[in-house]
């Protein structure tokens, strides 16, 4: 499993993973279903807050920002330590309604002050363990403005953790860490950020995963249409939550 900053970076500086991140991970339909959620979210709070400076911490391939960009005022930063995840970012968003800028460097040690709204950053911070998560938390402090938002997706405990006893130990290539509500809160607050909401996803994940396997293969168009249902209506705790926090 990797862990740690330097195996994680070494695993996305490769031209074939930054080529093929989004086809292996977003188009079957329930990566696909994960991607349109995180995407409404951010398209409903930018909505909602009208940022003017957004920045985004490693991006890859710009899967997120090619589909939220133009609900922006003005062109959000993208700050990733791959090279070959900025270049293919910068070929994808070469299509885009909104250039933007982007930066090779390291979220640890991000060359901006506070000048941000809001940072956004997906399957980023879960890949950390406890103290790398704090310096995490404090260099996005860092470079948001007072009040500025924070938003991020993290894995809920209760759920996942039964569902990884029962996989195979190489399934999941990097770590993640695993929440409960409580802590996750906690967490965020001892940081220096006000958790606002926690959106759940991916409700009653082991019947989507069960739609991935035996009707995707028939129909994808079938299989995404009861995920959705099932994902909307679905009672339960979520995989995951997508996290609005504010710098207190």
């Amino acid at each position: 499993m990797i862990r740690g900053t330097s195996e994680i970076r070494d695993a996305y500086r490769n031209d074939t993973v930054a080529e093929t991140y989004v086809d292996n991970r977003f188009r079957e339909p329930l990566g696909a279903l994960l991607h349109d959620r995180q995407v409404g979210h951010l398209v409903r709070l930018f909505q909602q807050l009208k940022p003017q400076r957004v920045l985004e911490i490693a991006p890859g391939p710009a899967r997120l920002t090619v589909d939220v960009a133009r609900y922006l005022p003005t062109p959000p930063v993208l700050i990733d330590a791959s090279a070959q995840m900025l270049a293919t970012a910068r070929r994808r968003l070469g299509a885009a309604p909104t250039s933007s800028s982007l930066v090779q460097g390291d979220a640890f040690r991000l060359p901006f002050g506070p000048v941000f709204d809001c940072v956004y950053t997906f399957r980023l911070i879960r890949h950390f363990e406890a103290e790398d998560r704090r310096r995490l938390y404090a260099e996005i402090a860092r470079v948001l403005r007072p009040g500025g938002t924070l938003v991020f997706d993290a894995i809920n405990e209760d759920v996942s953790a039964p569902l990884r006893r029962h996989t195979a130990a190489d399934e999941h290539q990097h770590y993640d860490a695993l929440f409960k509500r409580d802590s996750l809160v906690a967490e965020l607050t001892a940081a220096g950020f006000n958790v606002k909401h926690l959106e759940g996803v991916q409700r009653r994940y082991s019947l989507l995963r069960n739609l991935q396997i035996l009707v995707a293969p028939r129909s994808r168009v079938l299989a995404r249409s009861a995920m959705e249902i099932v994902d909307r209506v679905g009672q339960g705790s979520p995989l995951e939550w997508i996290v609005d926090c504010c710098r207190a």
